[in-house]
């Protein structure tokens, strides 16, 4: 068997791979570190950040401004479109 590792730059930030190749030149085992995965962490800490200053403002309002923070981080289009939903509490 092989390990292959790599590195390359890609539109949203840097992405990692990894192979194990078999005896029989099959992928046996693979592992992506992606952008989007990445930049979850700095996701979170700037919606903490950014939430409080915020909470005042009108629900749509508070909703784009998140939304544009996520975006911001130019996530893949099907991460920005299912990545956040905004559930304001006592709305139920």
């Amino acid at each position: 068997g092989a390990r292959g590792v790599g590195a390359c730059d890609v539109p949203r930030g840097t992405l990692f791979h990894e192979y194990q190749i078999g005896e029989d030149g099959l992928v046996q085992e693979a592992n992506c570190i992606i952008p989007t995965g990445q930049n979850l962490g700095n996701i979170d800490r700037d919606m903490r950040a950014l939430v409080p200053t915020i909470l005042t403002e009108p629900q749509d309002q508070i909703r784009l401004k998140m939304e544009m923070l996520v975006r911001a981080y130019d996530p893949c289009i099907s991460c920005s479109t299912h990545f956040l939903n905004v559930k304001f509490v006592g709305d139920e």
